[in-house]
């Protein structure tokens, strides 16, 4: 025996946490923490009772997914500690408003913040920051609330795999097991389509088609730019910086060519409305930066080769014995599993920023007291029901893939799919994130599924793998608890369904994009991965 059997029962009962998951969180209106755990449960009593696991067994998988969540959940404290620190210190608001005075024509200001600097946040910190900070900042620039959280939401959604320090590529390239040196640039190609067309859509949501024509150029030459830029981090080995610097790189070029030819002054668009702007805090923006700078400068010092090498050996990570259960599946043993490196790993090149920072703030008179305390006491309430939710998903992935059931479910899977699967892989992906709010989460529950089912139909394991994150990065920006944080940050609690009818079919589009390319290499470049 190679892992148990399939059957249509063995199916049904393997895909049930999943469904239990998807259930309790979309109709049940269950939070992450409590949905969770019903579905690691689940997946812990099927481990055991139908399965062939014994309690070792499932303890070990367990202890194992406990491991793969620190690796992941340390990178979420420490980013959104930083970005609550820097936001005490009036850094945001700084940083938000110079980006605002790149240009005053207001379609190249919703490519700006809307596409640019949403981005930018999720590339450093993400879960739900982005539609947080662009959206109001948005709003203070006249735009109506529902398209003012839309285009942050739309905008940032291929900045996500990449963002967060990279907590969820480096989730999908653990879950598979594929080496980042491969999985990285290949993703990034993948995304680079999906960059231009988050640009056009952000355009598209402020003025329609016209909108769409008049920031052609300028969509083409900025994507182009961030996607050439996200290729070349993921391929020197910093993909923990590959959507924060193209973002930047993006508002860069949107703001210089904002006052060129290719972008022409029109009238007031109807889906604006008139504003002031307030005046910046009395920081200059480099100071404002100034974290965010040091994260960026430690990133690529730490990928220098002799540095690596030097402290490659500082790490922490357990290792987890062999086992196979009585169905027949064989679990490989594992040293050091989801190892985190004191400089390969982003929460301590997070921590050194912070500290950096604040001693550079406290030399310029910017420091306030209590802003440390005050910013961890912000990040614990931001945090704790993530925490628990990402851990309990987490928990439930691995005890069904040492059990076989993810096996099971992807043998399925390929059988009913077969040649179509590549299109249908992203919104795989999609339906993870929607249900969780969170592309980590479904690259842990639905990444090795993914490779599975491409390894059983005998099609490129890593372009679906790649895809899986893509489906779920961009399809992230749907899901409830994000669309829950745009329209209460934009005056718009309560109706929600506002901001759900513009951004759906955007979302979908992207989505549907993913799945093309994806058949389009398998058909048409079956060499491509060799």
């Amino acid at each position: 025996m190679n892992g148990p059997d399939l059957s249509l029962t063995n199916w049904l009962l393997a895909s049930s946490p999943v469904v239990i998951l998807v259930i309790a969180i979309l109709w049940r209106n269950w939070g992450a923490p409590k949905a969770g755990a019903a579905a690691w449960i689940l997946a812990a009593v099927l481990s055991y009772f139908v399965f062939g696991s014994n309690t070792d067994h499932v303890a070990i998988a367990t202890a194992k997914g406990l491991s793969l969540s620190v690796f992941v959940l340390t990178i979420v404290w420490t980013s959104v500690y930083m970005f609550n620190l820097v936001d005490r210190l009036k850094g945001i608001n700084v940083i938000g408003q110079t980006m605002a005075r790149l240009t005053e024509d207001k379609l190249m200001q919703a490519l700006l913040v809307g596409w640019g600097f949403s981005s930018f946040i999720q590339g450093i910190t993400g879960f739900g920051v982005p539609v947080a900070v662009s959206a109001p900042l948005l709003i203070m620039l006249g735009f109506k609330p529902a398209r003012a959280a839309a285009m942050a939401l739309v905008g940032h959604g291929w900045a996500v795999t990449f963002g967060s320090m990279g907590s969820s590529y480096y989730t999908i390239q653990l879950v598979t097991g594929i080496e980042g040196s491969v999985i990285a640039p290949h993703m990034a190609l993948l995304f680079a389509p999906i960059i231009i067309l988050s640009g056009f859509l952000v355009a598209h949501i402020f003025g329609g088609f016209y909108a769409v024509r008049r920031s052609f150029f300028v969509v083409i030459i900025a994507g182009s730019a961030m996607a050439v830029s996200m290729y070349w981090l993921a391929n020197i080995g910093a993909p923990q910086i590959a959507s924060s610097v193209p973002a930047v790189l993006g508002m860069i070029i949107i703001g210089v060519l904002s006052k060129t030819p290719l972008s022409l002054k029109s009238a007031d668009d109807k889906n604006i409305e008139a504003k002031k702007t307030t005046s910046p805090e009395d920081m200059s923006f480099l100071l404002a930066f100034m974290p965010y700078i040091l994260l960026i400068g430690l990133s690529v010092i730490s990928q220098i080769t002799i540095i690596k090498e030097a402290v490659t050996h500082i790490r922490w990570g357990l290792d987890y014995p062999s086992f196979a259960t009585s169905s027949g599946f064989i679990v490989p043993a594992v040293e050091s599993y989801a190892p985190i490196r004191i400089l390969n790993h982003p929460a301590p090149l997070i921590a050194f920023s912070v500290l950096f920072s604040a001693a550079i703030y406290l030399v310029a008179g910017r420091w306030q007291k209590g802003a440390a305390w005050q910013s961890l006491k912000l990040t614990y309430n931001q945090c704790l029901g993530t925490t628990v939710g990402v851990a309990t998903m987490v928990m439930m992935a691995v005890v069904m893939a040492d059990s076989g059931m993810t096996v099971l479910l992807a043998k399925g899977i390929a059988n009913v799919s077969g040649p179509i699967f590549p299109l249908v892989s992203p919104f795989i992906g999609l339906l993870g994130s929607f249900m969780s709010g969170s592309n980590t989460n479904s690259n842990v529950m639905f990444g090795l599924l993914q490779l599975e089912t491409a390894n059983a139909l005998g099609i490129g394991p890593v372009t679906i793998s790649s895809i899986q994150s893509i489906g779920a990065s961009v399809g992230s920006p749907m899901a409830p608890a994000k669309v829950l944080v745009g329209a209460a940050v934009v005056g718009l609690a309560g109706k929600e369904r506002d901001i759900f009818k513009i951004v759906i079919p955007y979302i979908l589009a992207l989505v549907l994009l993913a799945g093309i390319e994806a058949i389009l290499i398998i058909e048409l470049m079956p060499n491509w991965e060799r």
